[in-house]
């Protein structure tokens, strides 16, 4: 997986509140923190990517897994929804074109805070980000298409023992997400237009 150049922002560490992603006058998000795991904006940004999140006590450079976030609109707001597949395929083609030996199969797909689907597909055969060097890797791929973005959310694994356990939490993060835009009716602080 490569990383882009999303902007974000948050606080800075998983204390205290979930992790918030605003695009000012946009849209935001947030997810759920999964038991056992802690976040970070500001380790998920040194790497180019808009969050991380690792198991307590790890970073997003040391740790065997981690599952990190970021945003693949290209430009398709406000019509994402409309092109989610095509993205899924153009990212699958890029995990390809990085390992063509790579294996990608479909999931079935985890269910929002809201029941929006998120479109899951597994990575056998992927490259680290963390470690473009070291063998292959799993991953895990989730897409969550809104009319403004649509929101890529990556486990990756150097280390598949804990996997049951890593895609669980990978789960209750999707699980926790919610999204905000300016028509949102719960907005504490309207959009400005």
């Amino acid at each position: 997986m490569k990383f882009s150049d999303d902007k974000a922002s948050g606080p800075p560490s998983g204390e205290g509140a979930p992790p918030l992603i605003v695009e000012p006058d946009k849209y935001s998000y947030t997810f759920g923190v999964p038991q056992g795991w802690e976040f970070s904006v500001e380790q998920a940004h040194q790497r180019g990517a808009s969050l991380a999140f690792f198991p307590k006590g790890g970073n997003f450079n040391n740790s065997d897994t981690v599952i990190y976030v970021n945003e693949i609109d290209e430009g398709c707001a406000p019509h994402c929804i409309s092109v989610l597949a095509q993205r899924i395929n153009n990212t699958i083609q890029d995990v390809r074109d990085e390992n063509p030996a790579a294996q990608v199969t479909p999931d079935p797909p985890a269910k929002t805070k809201e029941g929006v689907d998120a479109q899951i597909r597994l990575v056998k055969g992927a490259r680290d980000p963390r470690d473009p060097k070291a063998g292959d890797d799993s991953e895990i791929l989730a897409f969550i298409g809104h009319d403004e973005t649509i929101i890529l959310i990556v486990l990756t694994a150097r280390n598949t023992l804990t996997w049951d356990t890593d895609y669980g939490a990978f789960k209750q993060l999707i699980a926790g997400h919610k999204f905000f835009n300016c028509k949102s009716p719960e907005l504490r602080v309207p959009c400005a237009h």
